[in-house]
Protein backbone atom coordinates (compact mmCIF):
# COMPACT_ATOMS: atom_id res chain seq x y z
CA UNK A 1 0.00 0.00 0.00
CA UNK A 2 2.72 2.17 1.32
CA UNK A 3 4.97 1.78 -1.28
CA UNK A 4 2.68 1.72 -4.35
CA UNK A 5 1.39 5.47 -3.11
CA UNK A 6 4.83 6.57 -2.42
CA UNK A 7 6.47 5.25 -5.88
CA UNK A 8 3.15 6.94 -7.72
CA UNK A 9 3.76 10.58 -5.95
CA UNK A 10 7.51 10.34 -6.40
CA UNK A 11 7.66 9.67 -10.24
CA UNK A 12 9.52 11.97 -12.12
CA UNK A 13 11.47 12.84 -9.11
CA UNK A 14 15.26 12.39 -9.00
CA UNK A 15 15.36 12.84 -5.18
CA UNK A 16 13.54 10.86 -3.26
CA UNK A 17 14.13 6.82 -3.50
CA UNK A 18 12.19 4.07 -2.30
CA UNK A 19 14.43 1.81 0.23
CA UNK A 20 14.15 -1.91 0.85
CA UNK A 21 11.76 -3.09 3.70
CA UNK A 22 12.63 -2.98 6.69
CA UNK A 23 13.02 -6.40 9.22
CA UNK A 24 11.15 -6.96 12.24
CA UNK A 25 14.14 -7.19 13.97
CA UNK A 26 15.85 -3.58 13.28
CA UNK A 27 12.20 -2.32 14.07
CA UNK A 28 12.58 -3.88 17.52
CA UNK A 29 15.87 -2.25 17.77
CA UNK A 30 14.69 1.17 16.63
CA UNK A 31 11.48 0.81 19.20
CA UNK A 32 14.20 -0.43 22.48
CA UNK A 33 16.15 2.59 21.82
CA UNK A 34 13.82 5.28 21.35
CA UNK A 35 11.84 3.83 24.49
CA UNK A 36 8.45 3.52 22.65
CA UNK A 37 6.09 1.14 20.70
CA UNK A 38 5.35 2.33 17.33
CA UNK A 39 1.95 2.85 16.15
CA UNK A 40 1.24 -0.09 13.82
CA UNK A 41 0.91 2.11 11.16
CA UNK A 42 4.69 3.33 10.74
CA UNK A 43 6.00 -0.68 11.41
CA UNK A 44 3.72 -1.15 7.90
CA UNK A 45 5.23 1.42 6.60
CA UNK A 46 8.93 0.63 7.41
CA UNK A 47 7.92 -3.21 6.28
CA UNK A 48 7.32 -1.77 2.94
CA UNK A 49 9.90 0.62 2.57
CA UNK A 50 12.91 1.87 5.47
CA UNK A 51 12.73 5.23 4.28
CA UNK A 52 13.10 7.13 0.83
CA UNK A 53 16.47 8.99 1.38
CA UNK A 54 14.22 12.48 1.29
CA UNK A 55 11.66 12.76 3.89
CA UNK A 56 10.95 9.59 5.49
CA UNK A 57 13.34 8.34 8.05
CA UNK A 58 14.38 4.45 8.12
CA UNK A 59 14.79 2.59 11.23
CA UNK A 60 18.23 3.41 11.65
CA UNK A 61 18.29 7.25 10.72
CA UNK A 62 15.11 7.31 13.18
CA UNK A 63 17.40 6.11 15.83
CA UNK A 64 20.19 8.36 14.76
CA UNK A 65 18.17 11.30 15.30
CA UNK A 66 16.82 10.60 18.27
CA UNK A 67 20.28 10.07 19.67
CA UNK A 68 21.25 13.73 18.54
CA UNK A 69 18.26 14.80 19.91
CA UNK A 70 19.24 13.50 22.94
CA UNK A 71 22.73 14.75 23.02
CA UNK A 72 22.07 18.33 22.45
CA UNK A 73 18.95 19.42 23.74
CA UNK A 74 19.06 17.98 27.55
CA UNK A 75 21.34 20.70 28.77
CA UNK A 76 18.86 23.59 27.37
CA UNK A 77 16.03 22.07 29.88
CA UNK A 78 14.91 20.78 33.48
CA UNK A 79 14.69 17.12 33.01
CA UNK A 80 10.91 16.96 33.46
CA UNK A 81 10.65 19.70 30.55
CA UNK A 82 12.97 17.43 28.34
CA UNK A 83 10.96 15.15 28.41
CA UNK A 84 7.57 16.80 27.52
CA UNK A 85 9.59 19.14 24.47
CA UNK A 86 11.78 16.50 23.19
CA UNK A 87 12.12 13.48 24.43
CA UNK A 88 7.84 12.12 24.29
CA UNK A 89 7.67 11.68 20.27
CA UNK A 90 8.13 9.42 18.09
CA UNK A 91 10.14 10.85 15.02
CA UNK A 92 9.47 8.99 11.51
CA UNK A 93 10.17 12.04 9.01
CA UNK A 94 11.84 15.16 8.19
CA UNK A 95 10.94 18.15 6.48
CA UNK A 96 14.82 19.02 6.26
CA UNK A 97 14.91 22.27 8.59
CA UNK A 98 15.58 19.92 11.59
CA UNK A 99 11.88 19.46 12.32
CA UNK A 100 10.23 16.04 12.31
CA UNK A 101 6.73 14.99 11.71
CA UNK A 102 6.16 12.33 14.48
CA UNK A 103 3.61 11.11 17.10
CA UNK A 104 3.26 12.21 20.36
CA UNK A 105 3.57 9.60 23.33
CA UNK A 106 0.87 10.38 26.03
CA UNK A 107 2.72 10.76 29.76
CA UNK A 108 1.10 7.26 30.52
CA UNK A 109 3.26 6.11 27.70
CA UNK A 110 0.78 4.84 24.66
CA UNK A 111 0.84 6.62 21.59
CA UNK A 112 -1.65 9.38 20.46
CA UNK A 113 -2.01 7.52 16.74
CA UNK A 114 -5.49 9.92 16.29
CA UNK A 115 -2.59 12.73 14.48
CA UNK A 116 0.43 13.72 12.99
CA UNK A 117 2.48 16.44 14.13
CA UNK A 118 5.03 18.41 13.35
CA UNK A 119 7.69 18.92 15.39
CA UNK A 120 9.12 22.26 15.41
CA UNK A 121 12.52 22.89 16.42
CA UNK A 122 12.86 26.53 17.02
CA UNK A 123 10.25 26.45 19.17
CA UNK A 124 9.89 22.93 20.70
CA UNK A 125 6.59 23.08 19.94
CA UNK A 126 4.13 20.58 17.72
CA UNK A 127 1.17 21.29 15.56
CA UNK A 128 -1.42 18.68 13.87
CA UNK A 129 -0.35 18.32 10.14
CA UNK A 130 -1.71 14.98 9.37
CA UNK A 131 -4.91 12.36 10.44
CA UNK A 132 -2.32 9.34 9.84
CA UNK A 133 0.58 8.88 7.54
CA UNK A 134 -1.18 7.84 4.19
CA UNK A 135 -2.55 11.55 4.65
CA UNK A 136 0.88 13.12 5.80
CA UNK A 137 2.82 11.30 2.49
CA UNK A 138 0.18 12.73 0.42
CA UNK A 139 0.27 16.12 1.48
CA UNK A 140 3.68 16.40 1.32
CA UNK A 141 4.44 15.17 -1.84
CA UNK A 142 1.57 17.80 -2.63
CA UNK A 143 3.75 20.84 -1.22
CA UNK A 144 0.58 21.06 1.22
CA UNK A 145 2.45 20.63 4.53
Amino acid sequence: MYRELIGKLIEGHNWAKLQKPCSENEISEAEQFVGFTFPNELKNLLHETNGDHWFLLSAEEIVNHVKTNREIFPEYFEPYEFEEKVNRYIYFATNGCGDYYCYRVLQNGETDTSAIYIWEHELFETRKVAENITDLIIKYYNDEV
